[in-house]
């Protein structure tokens, strides 16, 4: 997955990706902000941010299944520095290693929350959207940024899936012409739009904006891309519910409590109590209700 977002077709999916983070994201501050997976394209770009948090859950997966470099009995790891470039202008970036269902961070500590592929390429989505609305502060924002169930890269994993067990079954291998690109994005799983926002409904998120974007067939040329750049207009104004890739902005709906006053609780004493019916009255004072058949 790593290396076929780093390919050219893959930084021009990131780039309209931050497009559509920075214009659906609200303005204001946020003093504490996290973005859990691909730490070596910074999506804060455009939004005012203080303090940021970068999670690389791939590398976390390589020490699951063993591969990782030991030294001592210490497992140690460089960034990368694609990382440092990503986030070199902000001196306040801090990295680490964890899984996206493991987040080492205490409840109600972030404003922000970027997730981008994060649920297409973990095993348990919703224990990583569990997580995230604790971290988050009231009033936060999260941002999920995922491959479209129905868009044009849903139908390319399907038939990427079926092309896959016809050539194991007739030993050879021809590519479509839009398949010259590294498939290891096929090996997620996506969902629809609606499927996700009922996740974030069901969390207590109200839904701040959704886009799509990404029409064009997955072609690695640039000078194709350029050519098919009138596909994404057309898609947009057309059919905007097929986009390769949707950005959802959630925000988290919380209800805040006032405590009364020691005045107001003296005025609500001076106050004459309200009508009641007779059944609160009479659970007040220990009365029993008869009902007559």
């Amino acid at each position: 997955m790593n290396k076929w977002f780093k390919t050219s077709l893959g930084y021009s999916i990131i780039n309209q990706e931050k497009e559509k983070c920075t214009q659906l994201v609200p303005s204001g501050y946020y003093a504490r902000s996290l973005q859990i997976g691909m730490p070596w394209a910074n999506y804060f770009e455009g939004i005012e941010v203080s303090s940021r948090f970068v999670i690389d859950t791939h590398y976390q997966a390589q020490l699951t299944n063993g591969q990782h470099e030991k030294s001592s009995g210490v497992r140690r790891r460089a960034i990368d520095p694609a990382v440092q470039n990503a986030h070199e202008k902000n001196e306040q970036c801090h990295y680490a290693v964890s899984a996206s269902a493991a987040l080492p961070f205490p409840e109600k500590t972030h404003d922000l929350v970027i997730l981008p592929h994060t649920l297409d390429f973990c095993p348990d989505p919703h224990e990583v959207l569990r997580q995230t609305s604790q971290i988050l502060v009231a009033e936060g924002c999260i941002v999920i940024i995922g491959f479209n169930l129905i868009g044009f890269y849903g139908m390319i994993k399907l038939f990427t899936h079926h092309k896959k067990d016809r050539h194991k079954k007739d030993g050879h291998k021809k590519q479509a012409p839009w398949d010259n690109y590294d498939d290891s994005h096929a090996d997620g799983h996506y969902y629809r739009v609606g499927r996700v926002q009922d996740w974030l409904a069901l969390l207590g998120f109200d839904l701040v904006g959704a886009a799509m974007t990404c029409w064009q067939p997955p072609v690695q040329s640039d000078k194709w891309r350029d050519k098919l750049a009138f596909i994404e207009k057309a898609g947009e104004r057309w059919w905007p519910g097929l986009g390769g890739v949707y950005v959802i902005v959630g925000r988290k709906r919380e209800m805040a409590v006032t405590a009364l006053s020691k005045s107001a609780r003296t005025w609500h004493r001076l106050i004459p109590g309200m009508a009641q019916p007779i059944s609160q009255r009479a659970a007040r004072i220990g009365l029993k209700l008869v009902t007559k058949n």
